[in-house]
């Protein structure tokens, strides 16, 4: 009995040792056959996903970069490197500076463009404005900024627009950002 259970273990061991290696082509072969979908390759949501990434760009895949490429990216002794601002970043600093104490809606900082969610003072809360902003200039020029302020109230329980200009108002708010970007262009001097 002794025999027959260690001739048992050791054909499983044998079998399992030398079967492995061409379990692991089987497995190869099919994903060439079935890709991301090899039934016997059990995938993650997440490396599924990578997978077909990886396929849909010709099997290169931003996972597989490694820490060496990516600092060959970002060195300066690599003349194929372009650094681009869409915007001036002192505006839009500027301009994110001014809004922080506002939920923003959107700060898209590559088309230079800030909007704030509703804002409603608890003082009158039939009333409420939103800012927008856009830095229009890749320069830091006074016209390189426009500020829009929109304002509504509450009238039978509709919001509707309140029509009056509030050109004063942004105008102290275009002053205020162009001051402020001033001033960090000063500090980085």
């Amino acid at each position: 009995m002794f025999k027959f259970l260690a001739f048992l273990i050791g054909s499983f061991i044998l079998i399992s040792c030398g079967g492995g290696n061409n379990y692991q082509k089987n497995i190869e072969k099919l994903d060439e056959v079935y890709g991301c979908d090899n039934p016997l390759r059990p995938l993650s949501k997440k490396r599924y996903k990578e997978c077909i990434a990886k396929e849909r760009a010709n099997n290169e895949s931003f996972f597989d970069v490694n820490e060496k490429s990516l600092d060959s990216l970002f060195t300066r002794d690599n003349q194929n490197y372009t650094l681009q601002y869409s915007v001036n970043p002192y505006l839009w600093q500027a301009a994110l500076d001014l809004t922080q104490k506002y939920p923003l809606k959107i700060a898209d900082n590559q088309g230079g463009y800030i909007e704030t969610d509703w804002i409603i003072e608890n003082m009158n809360p039939n009333n409420r404005c939103l800012i927008k902003i856009r830095v229009t200039s890749i320069e830091l020029v006074s016209n390189g900024i426009a500020t829009n302020l929109i304002c509504e109230e509450k009238i039978n329980n509709q919001w509707a627009l309140v029509e009056k200009s509030y050109y004063e108002e942004e105008k102290q708010l275009t002053l205020k950002i162009l001051s402020t970007a001033a001033n960090l262009s000063e500090q980085n001097l």
